[in-house]
């Protein structure tokens, strides 16, 4: 399930984000919550709690990360879309629960012969103030669901 469907073309407020609050039956939901069963998911929730002890990733992952506060990292997380890339892996839109003033996209990739999942990319996705504004509100059920966040 794609949250994050923009509009073909901008409104005249100038967002792709539809208006208002989504409304998701229990099977949408449902579908929904398996994306956060998928090990590249998983892993950025383990990437986050790692760096935040100091700990684990590699050198590239933690330059990626140190851009950005790690009040974003301590928060838990909401996945607007998880996508296969072309050049291999995933690419994954989340916003943070305890900073939803940003959206942001990681590009998962599994590395070499044993697939060891490894951050390529993390850096925000290209949503106005606006849509951050309208993102807020349509998913603001699942924004505060403290249960299948990450």
């Amino acid at each position: 399930m794609l949250l994050t469907h923009m509009l073909p073309a901008q409104d005249s407020k100038g967002s792709k984000i539809p208006d208002g609050e989504a409304q998701f039956t229990q099977e949408q939901l449902e579908e929904y919550y398996l994306v956060y069963k998928n090990p590249d998911v998983r892993y950025l929730r383990t990437l986050f709690d790692a760096y935040l002890k100091n700990s684990g990733g590699i050198e590239q992952e933690r330059q990626l990360l140190v851009k950005w506060s790690k009040e974003y990292f301590r928060s838990k997380f909401i996945v607007l879309s998880r996508e296969d890339n072309t050049f291999g892996g995933a690419l994954i839109t989340i916003i943070f629960q305890g900073r939803p003033d940003k959206v942001f996209v990681a590009w998962v990739y599994p590395e070499g012969v044993n697939k060891k999942l490894t951050l390529r990319r993390f850096e925000p996705g290209e949503f106005s103030d606006e849509d951050i504004k309208r993102i807020n509100v349509r998913y603001k059920k699942l924004i505060n669901d403290k249960v299948h966040s990450m």
